[in-house]
């Protein structure tokens, strides 16, 4: 016997107590049939009866419409590339997809024509949509189709190279680092590294600063990578421009375009000597001086002169060297740029371009500086807490407080001048060693190349 559903059974009755109509039974809902698969398909894999939603970017041929209906195409990607033939339209156009990326996230895909044109647009999350004037306007799939013929319209899209690429392709070939594998970033800075390299360069490898790369050239005494690593030493030379016009005939760091100014003087306050800087430095690196490309880092070209200096430019906006050195006599003088700071010998040192004992004592001249202001401020701080503890009145004490502080910050950067003497003159010695051997470098690639 056949059980009826009490629940049934009461919607029944109170219907009628109600004064309606017995309601018709409800129709079971048609199971869904499970997705055909395609031709393709029936030969490789067994349907399991699931259905699964997929998007329209999953659909390898299919036709799609625009939600109005207006409009409808056939695309189809089983090819090596995608086809599309827009409704109405005899020519079936062959596509090129290229990748759309955001903040190093891909949203999608252009789908152009061979002329370059956005045909389609394909996102990220399977969406479709078309490009038809100024409008574009989103597909679905409304139904099957079977895959195109051949394309009336083909071929591949090639976006063309900008200036930066094509610069980029005829500086790569030409970096040292290319040529060969002994040589390493950091050795850019070694002047005995560098007079090897010239030694084994080839008349092709040969180069001059142009017009434009005299205008981009920054004199990096140091490269940033060392053991393959970007360490935070090196660097372009100053912290800014000083006050001051540079003047050759001064003694000391001043006749190379520089000058060592402290931090403000601030009681209590950690403080640095920095270099700086004289107006006039530094100068343009002058056009026509010859050299070698060491590696093209990225978007950087590292360019070492024949007298050892070292340079760095960005690639774009026109060609920083061009093949070629000239005759000499066209040459400028070498020693264009000598100015260095305690960043760019500490990455020396660590970069093994210089001796490990020069680095740390320079270090140290310049930890001098640094040990003597702290010392100021600790005798300074001796006579604060003395007025702290006395029992003079608070207004007098809050004066006399700072006027300690006071006479502390101005007494205490001429107390430490001879650290500062000391640090400038440290540092010219390694400038004036260093120049010495730069010459040595340059004179062997004039020989060489008469």
């Amino acid at each position: 016997m056949r059980l009826v559903d009490p629940l049934i059974v009461a919607g029944v009755l109170l219907s009628v107590a109600c004064g309606g109509q017995s309601p018709a039974p409800a129709t079971p809902a048609t199971p869904a049939s499970p997705a055909k698969p395609d031709a393709k398909n029936d030969k490789t894999e067994k349907s399991d009866g699931v259905v699964r939603p997929i998007t329209d970017g999953q659909l390898q041929v299919a036709h799609y419409a625009t939600r109005d209906g207006v409009l409808g195409l056939v695309l189809d990607r089983t090819g090596a590339r995608p086809k599309v033939r827009i409704d109405g339209e005899k020519d079936i156009t062959e596509l090129t997809m290229e990748e759309d990326r955001f903040a190093g996230e891909r949203r999608g895909w252009y789908l152009k024509s061979p002329d370059g044109k956005n045909v389609l647009y394909l996102g990220a999350r399977g969406n479709l949509k078309i490009f038809r004037g100024r409008d574009d306007l989103a597909l679905n799939s409304d139904k099957p189709a079977e895959p195109l013929p051949a394309a009336t319209i083909a071929g591949e899209y090639k976006r063309p190279k900008s200036a930066y690429d094509l610069e980029l392709e005829a500086l790569t070939p030409l970096g040292l680092m290319k040529h060969s594998a002994s040589f390493k970033h950091e050795d850019s800075g070694n002047l005995a590294k560098v007079a090897e390299a010239f030694a084994v360069a080839t008349p092709e490898m040969l180069v001059h600063i142009t017009d434009v790369g005299s205008k981009k050239a920054s004199w990096v005494p140091a490269s940033k990578h060392i053991g393959n690593v970007i360490q935070g030493l090196g660097g372009t030379v100053s912290h800014g421009p000083s006050d001051e016009k540079w003047d050759k005939t001064k003694p000391g760091i001043a006749k190379f375009g520089g000058i060592l100014l402290p931090m403000h003087s601030e009681y209590n306050s950690p403080n640095r000597l920095h270099l700086h800087a004289l107006q006039g430095f530094p100068p343009a690196l002058a056009v026509g001086t010859p050299g070698i490309v060491w590696d093209v880092d990225g978007g950087t070209v590292v360019f070492v002169a024949f007298d050892g200096g070292r340079y760095e430019m960005s690639v774009g906006e026109g060609k920083v060297v061009e093949p070629g050195i000239g005759p000499q006599a066209s040459w400028p003088a070498p020693l264009q740029h000598a100015l260095i700071d305690v960043d760019n010998i500490r990455a020396l040192a660590k970069g093994n371009a210089i001796p490990a004992q020069v680095g740390t004592d320079i270090e140290a001249a310049d930890d001098a500086w640094w040990s003597c202001m702290n010392d100021q401020w600790k005798k300074a701080k001796t006579d604060l807490d003395k007025v702290e503890a006395s029992q003079v009145p608070a207004n007098d004490k809050w004066g006399k407080l700072g006027g300690i502080r006071k006479s502390a910050e101005l007494a205490a950067p001429k107390t430490c001048e001879p650290k500062k003497k000391a640090l400038d003159a440290a540092l010219t010695k390694l400038i004036e060693a260093r120049n010495v051997e730069r010459l040595g470098v340059f004179e062997k690639a004039k020989a060489k190349w008469k």
